[in-house]
């Protein structure tokens, strides 16, 4: 699966990111940034975040 990262304004000129699969789902959506670097830093985040975090299930079923 090869994903993207989609960087975009908001309709408050806030900038924002979404992860979006090969078949166009939208997978993720970030919070509003008031600044791109700052944007663009939370997708760097999200990408070490995916390669080095585990799992924890909450959902009580064994």
């Amino acid at each position: 699966m090869a994903a993207l990262f989609e960087l975009y304004m908001d309709a408050d000129d806030c900038f924002r990111f979404r992860l979006v699969a090969d078949d166009g789902e939208v997978m993720l959506t970030s919070v509003a940034y008031a600044y791109e670097d700052v944007a663009i830093a939370g997708i760097w985040a999200v990408r070490e975040a995916a390669i080095t975090g585990g799992i924890v299930d909450l959902t009580g079923t064994p």
